[in-house]
């Protein structure tokens, strides 16, 4: 009987751990966000981005699912943006995606990065955010963040209910002829059945974005780097997992992609690039010449 009992107890214990360790997975992939202090887009208003996104190109937006913006950015914005981002390299980091995928730098930024150090004892993160960013990155990070209600102001069809992460993706590539970012959609699209539950909670933030907006602050230098957007009516789902195949796999599918419908958009600097981040694939292309910079936001919403 005695054994009987204990046999009972630790079959319990088991129980109740195998229990908490899966409410814990569960809460931290619930929790994981970087939309805990978001905001909607009313409160991003930023009033020069209104002689910039007119209403013809959410119009055009809507359409075709892209639009191009170019030379949002004065000669000396653009020349003091690009000092900005140059002077934040050193705090950039390789993505954590496999390498194989994308090989570029990143880094998060935020408005004011540079004003929440006041009671900051960590030595490392102080010495990183005592360069305050410049007025001209700060400016270009306004812009980003004020599309939405732009988008809300002339109607825009595709989405509603806008949220506005705080922080940009600050993406450095280096010239080497190489570094790359493979075809790809920002938004993930995949259901809790393909993913299983812990893969689609982690994912929330991924599963509601809705528009992607980059701001390019390159120099004439450059060479190479295009976005290459893919027709929105391709239909290849194998186009996104290169990741696992071997080179002659690779290779191929390389092949078969050229070959599909698409428009290469070089990335000059002060050049604006709004998309649908649910239907739009697009990659990456190697450059020469001098470092590719690009700021980007990505909005979430939900989908008409």
């Amino acid at each position: 009987m005695n054994n009987i009992l204990r046999k009972i107890s630790l079959d319990k214990a088991a129980l109740g751990i195998v229990s908490v360790a899966a409410i814990t997975v569960l809460g931290e992939a619930a929790c994981r966000t970087s939309l805990g202090d978001a905001q909607n887009a009313n409160e991003c208003r930023y009033p020069p981005l209104s002689s910039i996104v007119t209403e013809e190109h959410v119009r055009e937006l809507e359409e075709k699912s892209v639009v191009v913006i170019h030379n949002i950015l004065s000669k000396s914005t653009l020349h003091n943006a690009r000092r900005n981002v140059e002077a934040l390299r050193v705090n950039m980091n390789a993505s954590l995606n496999d390498e194989d995928v994308r090989q570029d730098q990143i880094l998060s930024i935020r408005e004011n990065d540079n004003n929440d150090n006041d009671n900051d004892n960590d030595d490392h993160h102080h010495q990183q955010q005592q360069q305050q960013h410049g007025d001209a990155l700060i400016h270009c990070i306004k812009l980003l963040r004020g599309i939405p209600f732009l988008l809300d102001r002339f109607g825009y069809a595709t989405s509603h209910s806008h949220v506005i992460p705080r922080q940009c993706q600050l993406a450095m590539y280096k010239p080497d002829g190489k570094s790359i970012y493979v075809r790809h959609l920002d938004r993930c699209n995949l259901s809790l059945g393909e993913m299983g539950l812990v893969g689609w909670l982690r994912a929330s933030d991924y599963r509601h974005r809705v528009v992607t907006a980059i701001l390019y602050l390159n120099t004439p230098l450059l060479d190479g780097g295009e976005l290459r957007l893919f027709d929105d009516d391709d239909d290849d789902d194998d186009n996104d997992n290169s990741a696992g195949d071997d080179d002659d796999e690779r290779r191929q599918k390389q092949q078969q992609q050229q070959q599909q419908k698409h428009c290469d958009i070089v990335p000059s600097g002060g050049k604006l690039i709004l998309f649908d981040s649910s239907r739009i694939e697009h990659q990456v292309l190697a450059s020469r010449g001098d470092d590719r910079y690009a700021l980007t936001c990505w909005f979430n919403g939900d989908l008409a």
